[in-house]
């Protein structure tokens, strides 16, 4: 077992996505440490397979990884842009049509030698990535036969350290049967973590659900993704807006609310400022919610 693959007895990990760490170096992430006065196990990026920094890349794993924390690299085959992009169909995929660039992150992870977390086309239940199953072209059996493909080259290439994440959207993205995340698991023999994402988007967003609490976002999903395997659980994503509530109190909840899940054994913060003010920083009250409980 690795060390990030805590068990229900084991404390809760915490990680984080915290750009531009560890491609310009683990400043960043170092800051967000001090700044929250709590230790990251586990190191989030993210990885396209078009344009720039598509490579595996030994340093930024290395960066990451020091002092015992654990990468996690979101494996993201588009060039980022729209949704609708044939050359990413989940059926090329699965037909060989990107083994060779496959092949070389493979080999390159087996060289590596030490533990990485592998999270290739997350949140596939939602309609917004090249990989999602009612978008360009493609179908939930269509994403079960690319992942399969691609965890078989791993396989072939003796990249045992990888350990493969799955993880889609706590809410289907349109809720409809077709588009149900339990259509997309590739099966236990291919899936190392059942993971999930989900955000609290604020009261200013009723379109995403608006105000809501770390339960009405995951316990549902948490109950389902549970039936599917005897995995350790993770929450791959997770923020809060700061809008329509008290986000400090949010984060506190949250961190109550996980100790009822007996099989969640990490959560991972999305630590930027994009459609909304996920910041784990965003206010010195928000930031002194994360503090690590006294030992």
């Amino acid at each position: 077992m690795f060390a990030a693959e805590a068990g229900p007895a084991d404390p809760l990990l915490f990680g984080a996505y915290t750009p531009p760490a560890p491609e310009v170096g683990m400043e960043k992430a170092l800051e967000l440490e001090r700044q929250l006065n709590r230790r990251l196990d586990i190191v989030s990026w993210y990885q396209h397979w078009g344009g720039w920094g598509v490579d595996f890349n030994s340093a930024w794993v290395i960066a990451a990884a020091a002092d015992g924390r654990v990468p996690m690299i979101t494996w993201e085959p588009w060039t980022p842009g729209l949704a609708d992009q044939p050359a990413y169909r989940l059926a090329r995929i699965a037909s060989g049509a990107f083994d060779p660039y496959i092949l070389t992150w493979a080999i390159s992870l087996k060289n590596y030698g030490r533990p990485v977390y592998l999270r290739p086309m997350h949140e596939m239940n939602g309609n917004w990535y090249p990989w999602g199953g009612t978008v360009n072209g493609n179908s939930a059996a269509d994403y079960v036969a690319a992942w399969r493909h691609m965890h078989g080259i791993f396989s072939a290439a003796g990249a045992t350290n990888v350990r493969w994440v799955w993880s889609p959207l706590a809410e289907n993205t349109p809720n409809v049967p077709e588009n149900a995340f339990e259509r997309y698991y590739p099966g236990t023999r291919y899936v190392d973590v059942l993971a999930l994402d989900g955000y609290n988007w604020g009261a200013d967003a009723a379109e995403y659900g608006g105000w809501r609490s770390f339960d009405e976002i995951f316990a549902g999903a948490y109950a389902r993704i549970s039936r599917l395997g005897s995995q350790p659980v993770w929450i791959a994503e997770v923020g809060s807006g700061p809008t329509g509530g008290d986000k400090a109190a949010w984060v506190r909840d949250m961190f109550g609310s996980a100790a009822h899940y007996p099989r969640l054994s990490a959560l991972i913060w999305f630590n930027q400022w994009k459609e909304r003010d996920w910041r784990a920083t965003s206010s010195p009250a928000v930031a002194a919610a994360f503090a690590a409980p006294a030992a």
